[in-house]
């Protein structure tokens, strides 16, 4: 009844052995190669190598009996260290270490030199894990005299491996890389590999901790091919987690997230929580290193949930992430008290390492709130420590945090010092994420006035886009480039300020806008399909069918611990998605190939603007808001200085506040009221310099992607009444958004969403729309060649599976959905019903991947539907709102809403704005411009019949007896060409 459970727990020790082995790379060498007369130990070895170490301990404990009386031979002598090595493996360190210390005390001088060399290198190991260094060091340098005397090379190379490890682990990395080197050449010639494999691992990490990354790498990965030889799933396994961790510590997402999924993959199938606990780890901190905070809390705090439960410590380094996360996600009190609980922790138990990191956490965590003081004196304490460590990495992160406090104190001379000492440390370590450090050196550069400051903005750019390029995926790109957004909009005011150059400042603003989507139009579905088996897209694709599925099933729970349970399998899902999508891209290089976007210059804007034209693009820097004009015959900027606190703050509690006023239908005296700030500050300092100007195109960042500018209430009228206005993400995206008059067949392609009704969960919170269909028919009757979808016949694989890229016009009148914590899920809702058609099953929801994939050449495309131009506001990226995934499918623009419409309304709306567009189209396309047309050579004016016609829908609206208030027409706004 008993021996069950005995496995179990010999098992579970193992596992928690290996996981040891993990966070602290060692692996016992405790194999006596010279046992050929004894099957039994020949057996014992066999079984230990391939990792089964409760099996190892059956073995050689049955050897012991065998060799009980005579305990001072080389046969018992062995089966003790064999014994003892296989309980160390499992975890227990005392039982283990006693056995081996027992074959230690009867060594005699009839005992040959190579076997004393074997025990004292088991004995160093016993030391090692019982946490005594220095007699593990002693004994480690015995056996090696030992094995340099009996010419042994296995065994030098055995006791060289172990010291070199044991010199990693206590800094001395020059030595370690000298005995690492001893080894590898030793197992090479012996040809060894589980032994050869473990030195490769050994001798990568010494090599990594001096900055030789090029040599680290090429020692993973050897290690890597070595150990598919073994045939030992635990160790290869384990090597996919070093070169996760590695990829994840020098940057490079995508090869990161590729070894950590096939690491997850592993201990999923062992599936005992001592491994699948600290696995969840390692996922969250590479989400964490892309900006995806809530993600990894999600993982840190399931492993955490994992470890409570089968009672398994959780790391310092887990603790500090999770309390990171926390801070990074404002939530700095809760943060706060994590970091002091784990420092206190680790000031008692005398560890200098963790109390670095610590310091270092506490130091930015009181720059980000402004206690410049306080950051400096953390980041003294975290430099002082450092200084006693060989650690290169901890010394380059405390000058980095010396340099960031005494920077924001304006001491200069000394930030200037400390920022040059950790980008000296920081550039040797070939292929780390230099971005932080470079920026960092360039600030101080530049607040001791030296143009060096310059030099180094060109190689921070270089090194932040090479970072992002790292990974791939919507979501995951923009995390990673928003860490260094900011620094752009830096950058470029620093041209305005020192060398007032528009041109420059312009062009690195730009650089730093909307780099994901613009990357993503240079992409099209196709090279998906042409380059990918279909096998492999099939699989693709049902990944993301399971996920959208997972969504719509946690829409639709009640159930607070079912919802939790799916979560946890959703971020999974996630994962591995991520995951194989990075892999492919690594596969198929011809899938990173992106053709090079450049920055549009101010000339060519100017050339595509008519005298009655002025492009408006806002930058905010930290105390101004800079706003470029940028007209037919002229450019320059303004600096607008902002006083109180954070100006990207301040103006979005005013856009809030204005916005709140028009939705809860205000009356225009209030709603002037908060016009007039955000006036003050957007446009009347442009008011003398916009004499003619009847066309803004307007380019937001940040909360300004949600104002809706025409509806400011200014000396009572609306500024529709004196501008025609649209936007665009960036104005570089002008470029490579498809043109418009593109070659189509048919004109309107409409659907009716009117059949929502509320009756089950995933349309419960939204309402039925009648007049969607009276919408449709009405803006119908401009068109000759329509296609519409009404009631029963509304579903998503009928929308699918329609000739979408035949129609110019593409109209979707029904409810859209913002998720802002993964923007790829934001969509719009088709029908109530699960559908069956189609390869895969459809959950009459249209999400914002599945929108990209599809292909239109349609002009313009209308979301006459609720929210669909909110979304996530990611720095550099502007809103991710539905729009981006219609320029990615090929709309030339898009009309959307920045509220909830009302259906009636929004009906009378639409009706009027099509038959403007359908009237004003023919004004603009006359005959000769359709001879231009046949010939490609139509350049389209920046505000065509699309945006006059928009404009005018919204004046007549103004005029309508029920629906001129701002609610009813300033939600639509039109973005693109």
């Amino acid at each position: 009844m008993l021996q069950p459970l005995v496995n179990n727990l010999k098992k579970k020790c193992f596992l928690i052995a290996l996981i040891s082995v993990l966070f602290f790379p060692s692996v016992s060498i405790s194999q006596y190669a010279n046992v050929e007369n004894d099957s039994l130990l020949i057996l014992g070895n066999e079984v230990y190598r391939k990792g089964n170490y409760p099996g190892a301990e059956d073995i050689y404990r049955k050897a012991l009996d065998k060799y009980q009386n005579n305990k001072d031979n080389k046969e018992w002598i062995i089966s003790a260290v064999g014994y003892g090595a296989s309980l160390l493996d499992q975890g227990d360190n005392r039982k283990g270490s006693e056995w081996i210390f027992k074959a230690d005390s009867v060594l005699n001088n009839k005992i040959p030199f190579e076997l004393k060399a074997y025990v004292k290198s088991n004995v160093g190991w016993a030391y090692k894990r019982l946490r005594n260094f220095d007699k593990s060091s002693l004994n480690y340098k015995a056996a090696l005299d030992f094995a340099a005397e009996s010419g042994d090379q296995y065994r030098i190379a055995q006791v060289s491996n172990s010291l070199s490890l044991l010199q990693y682990q206590l800094g001395y990395y020059d030595d370690a890389i000298k005995y690492g080197r001893v080894a590898v050449q030793s197992f090479e010639q012996i040809d060894d590999p589980f032994l050869l494999s473990i030195s490769y691992r050994n001798l990568a990490s010494a090599y990594e901790a001096l900055g030789f990354t090029e040599e680290a790498e090429e020692s993973l990965i050897k290690s890597y091919n070595t150990t598919l030889r073994t045939q030992n799933a635990d160790l290869t396994s384990t090597v996919h987690y070093y070169l996760g961790s590695f990829y994840h510590r020098t940057g490079s997402y995508d090869k990161a997230l590729a070894n950590y999924s096939k690491y997850l993959t592993y201990v999923k199938e062992v599936g005992d929580v001592p491994f699948i606990t600290p696995a969840y780890t390692f996922v969250a901190s590479v989400y964490q290193s892309l900006g995806e905070f809530e993600n990894a809390l999600e993982y840190y705090n399931e492993s955490v949930r994992l470890a409570n439960l089968n009672n398994i410590g959780t790391s310092v380094k887990t603790r500090l992430n999770i309390a990171f996360c926390y801070q990074k996600l404002e939530e700095l009190d809760l943060a706060r008290s994590l970091y002091n609980k784990i420092l206190s922790e680790q000031i008692k138990n005398d560890n200098t390492f963790d109390a670095i990191e610590i310091y270092l956490r506490f130091a930015e965590l009181e720059h980000e709130t402004g206690n410049f003081t306080e950051a400096l004196s953390y980041a003294e304490k975290a430099s002082d420590l450092s200084q006693g460590t060989e650690s290169k990495q901890l010394k380059a992160k405390s000058y980095a945090s010396l340099s960031k406090a005494h920077l924001a104190l304006n001491n200069t001379d000394l930030a200037l010092d400390y920022s040059k000492r950790a980008y000296q440390i920081a550039s040797v370590f070939k292929g780390y994420r230099l971005a932080s450090y470079t920026a960092s050196l360039a600030k101080a550069f530049y607040q001791a006035q030296s143009d060096s400051a310059f030099y180094y903005t060109d190689l921070a750019f270089a090194e932040i886009e090479r970072e992002q390029s790292s990974v791939y995926g919507e979501n995951l790109e923009s995390g990673v480039f928003s860490n260094y957004a900011d620094f752009y909009d830096e950058i470029a005011y620093w041209y305005l300020e020192q060398k007032n150059d528009i041109y420059k400042a312009f062009e690195i603003t730009e650089r730093g806008r909307a780099r994901v989507l613009l990357e993503r139009l240079s992409f099209s579905e196709s090279d998906l399909q042409n380059v990918v088996e279909d096998t492999t897209l099939i699989a693709l694709r049902q990944k993301e069918k399971n996920i959208d599925k997972l969504y719509r099933q946690i829409e639709n729970s009640k159930d607070e611990l079912s919802v939790s349970k799916l979560k946890s399998e959703l971020s999974e899902l996630e994962f591995q998605y991520q995951s194989f999508t990075n892999e492919l891209h690594l596969k198929y290089p011809k899938l990173r190939a992106f053709n090079e976007l450049e920055t549009i210059k101010i000339p060519e804007i100017q050339n595509s603007l008519s005298a009655e034209d002025a492009l408006i693009e806002y930058m905010f820097t930290d105390h101004r808001l800079i706003i470029f004009r940028i007209t037919k015959d002229d450019a320059d900027y303004t600096s607008v200085e902002i006083d109180s606190g954070s100006p990207k703050n301040h103006l979005s509690g005013l856009v809030s506040d204005f916005r709140t006023a028009i939705q809860e239908k205000s009356a225009l005296d209030l709603i002037g009221k908060r016009s007039q700030s955000l006036f003050d500050l957007l446009l009347k300092p442009l008011s003398d310099k916009l004499d003619g100007i009847n066309n803004l195109l307007i380019v937001p960042s940040k909360s300004l992607s949600l104002l809706p500018f025409d509806a400011l209430y200014i000396n009572n009228s609306f500024l529709i009444e004196k501008f025609s206005i649209k936007y665009l993400p960036s104005s570089t995206i002008y470029k490579y958004i498809e043109p418009p008059h593109r070659t189509t067949s048919r004109e309107l392609f409409a659907v009716a969403g009117s059949g929502l009704n509320g009756s089950t969960s995933q349309t419960k919170n939204y309402s039925s729309l009648p007049s969607t269909i009276l919408e449709v028919d009405a803006i119908s009757k401009e068109f000759i060649d329509v296609l519409t979808l009404k009631d029963q016949e509304v579903s998503e694989s009928k929308i699918k599976s329609s000739p979408l890229n035949e129609f110019r016009y593409l109209h979707f009148a029904t409810h859209g959905n913002v998720n802002e914590l993964n923007p790829q899920q934001s969509g719009l809702i088709i029908s109530e019903l699960v559908e069956s058609e189609g390869a895969f099953q459809e959950d009459g929801y249209l999400n914002s991947k599945e929108i990209s994939s599809l292909t239109f050449n349609a002009d313009l495309v209308v979301l006459s539907a609720c929210n669909t131009a909110v979304g996530k506001i990611i720095s550099g990226e502007g809103l991710h709102g539905l729009q981006r995934s219609f320029f990615k499918a090929g709309a030339s623009s898009v009309v959307v809403s920045l509220w909830s419409v009302y259906d009636n309304s929004t009906a009378s709306f639409m009706g009027s704005f099509y038959k403007n567009l359908s009237r004003l189209e023919k004004e603009e396309i006359g005959l000769w411009n359709k001879f231009k047309l046949f010939f490609d050579l139509y350049e389209p004016p920046m505000f065509g019949y699309k945006e006059n016609a928009l404009h005018m829908a919204k004046k007549e609206l103004l005029d309508h007896p029920y629906y001129n208030h701002p609610v009813y027409w300033a939600p639509f706004i039109m973005i693109g060409k």
